[in-house]
């Protein structure tokens, strides 16, 4: 939000003076967006600005002439967000993210050659929940994992969840870019680590927090570049008509003390890959 208020500033749009901002935070309880998003409707707002697919869902369900932007969903075409990525052709636009579970599980093959069980945690009420866990399957079966695939539907679930990960003695869990895993990310790094489980995201903050290593789009960088997609469209574009932006960086981020509290020696070549290492 920081990254996206500053870009906004730099393209001439001062708060309080040319531009306000109406906030709505989920709470970490992702149930919440569909009342939040017609919250934000009923004020009738010049654009709504969403980070995640669950927001644009919600958004989307919420308004069909507000314009929408997004500045982080994977898929958008497949979710059903927009027609085409060159002509959106409705009131939603914004930055994608492509989807990182194949990239995941090939970066598992090389770090863990011996490992043969690969966990997904899914949230189901996540309209993103799908894609990612067919992009998972597909990339472990062509990789010769045998995948294990966890779902949960509420915070209650989460723990039970869990211990059956551990109880079937998975070799590495992958957390993919749900609002639900952001959500909980603390409480999955403290049980990986609890587990001596390798936990693998496209979370930064994952990383940084005690998981193994993310890789993923930069965030913030996706966030400044929804802030020029608002920017067009505060200034009288449409964004049936506004492309749909393509991340333009990935980062690779390795938690090498991690790494030593599992025990896991990693190549040196996958380490000099690393965008940031944390040591």
């Amino acid at each position: 939000m920081q990254a996206f208020q500053a870009e906004l500033r730099k393209l001439g749009h001062e708060e309080g003076r040319s531009v306000t901002f109406d906030v709505r935070w989920g709470e970490n309880k992702p149930e919440r967006l569909p009342s939040l998003a017609t919250e934000l409707v009923a004020h009738r707002p010049a654009v709504i600005l969403t980070g995640s697919s669950g927001g644009v869902l919600a958004a989307k369900n919420a308004t069909s002439t507000i314009p929408i932007v997004f500045a982080s969903a994977a898929s958008p075409v497949e979710q059903g967000f927009i027609k085409s990525f060159r002509q959106p052709g409705g009131n939603i636009t914004g930055v994608m993210v492509h989807m990182t579970e194949a990239k995941a599980v090939e970066i598992v093959r090389e770090i863990l050659p011996r490992a043969r069980r690969l966990a997904i945690l899914i949230h189901k009420p996540d309209p993103y929940s799908k894609l990612s866990l067919e992009a998972f399957v597909a990339a472990a079966k062509r990789l010769k994992f045998e995948p294990l695939v966890i779902e949960v539907a509420r915070t209650e679930e989460l723990a039970i969840a869990f211990n059956e990960i551990v109880r079937q003695k998975a070799d590495a869990l992958y957390a993919p870019a749900l609002v639900f895993i952001a959500a909980h990310r603390d409480y999955l790094v403290e049980r990986a680590l609890e587990a001596r489980l390798p936990l693998l995201s496209p979370y930064e903050e994952m990383t940084a927090g005690g998981g193994l290593l993310s890789y993923g789009t930069e965030r913030n960088e996706n966030f400044r570049r929804a802030a020029v997609l608002v920017d067009k469209i505060l200034r009288g574009a449409s964004p049936a008509e506004l492309p749909v932006e393509q991340p333009q960086k990935f980062e690779l981020v390795v938690n090498l003390k991690t790494a030593r509290t599992l025990g896991l020696k990693l190549p040196r070549e996958f380490i000099q890959r690393a965008d940031r290492v944390i040591d």
